[in-house]
């Protein structure tokens, strides 16, 4: 999470002073990048939501509330460009590439068994986010992998806290269920 900036910065970034938005930008850049990666598992989106999200906070930074923190503007501003996007074609036609190793920390045996276990277990949480629906993927991504409170991942999406606990609850559950049909097929089949 990227430190606060001062209210005199964004103040002066919402009166179009370039400079101030510019600190803005390099501030929250690597920031976006990363919640807009681990929504759409690929560089070149990412890369294009971050670029529109810029563009729409400098086109409306005028509008912005010193009661709302920037970075939950910024993440409701990602997160919506991300969901239009994944609406926007099938899901199911891609593969993500959710650095999922990076979110969690899951540590590896120093054996080559080791580290093909854990590519593994990445390999089918990848799977398993795939087959999320886009708002199930949006909370899981907001809440479990960027780790923000229900409050703030309520804020962001414009939902009810108990809409983002079920939204959560059922994509953790989709996720396990995953796993746990995968490793309880591999076991039978290694008999």
């Amino acid at each position: 999470m990227p430190k606060p900036l001062t209210p005199e910065i964004i103040r002066q970034a919402a009166q179009g002073d370039h400079h101030a938005f510019r600190v803005l930008v390099d501030t929250h850049q690597a920031f976006a990048y990363a919640v807009a990666f681990r929504f759409m598992g690929h560089a070149g989106d990412a890369e294009d939501i971050v670029q529109e999200a810029f563009v729409r906070l400098w086109k409306n930074l005028h509008q912005y509330r010193p009661a709302v923190k920037l970075t939950t503007w910024l993440y409701r501003i990602i997160a919506n460009l991300c969901l239009d996007l994944l609406k926007s074609r099938p899901e199911r036609q891609r593969r993500s590439a959710v650095s999922i190793e990076a979110s969690y920390d899951v540590t590896t045996q120093n054996t080559p068994e080791g580290y093909l276990q854990q590519q593994e277990l990445m390999d089918a949480i990848r799977a398993a986010a795939d087959e999320l629906t886009p708002l199930q993927r949006a909370v899981f991504v907001l809440r479990d992998l960027e780790g923000l409170p229900v409050e703030e991942v309520s804020d962001i999406l414009s939902m009810p806290a108990g809409n983002v606990k079920s939204n959560l609850y059922y994509a953790r559950r989709k996720v396990g269920e995953r796993l746990k049909t995968l490793y309880r097929t591999d076991k039978w089949s290694m008999l």
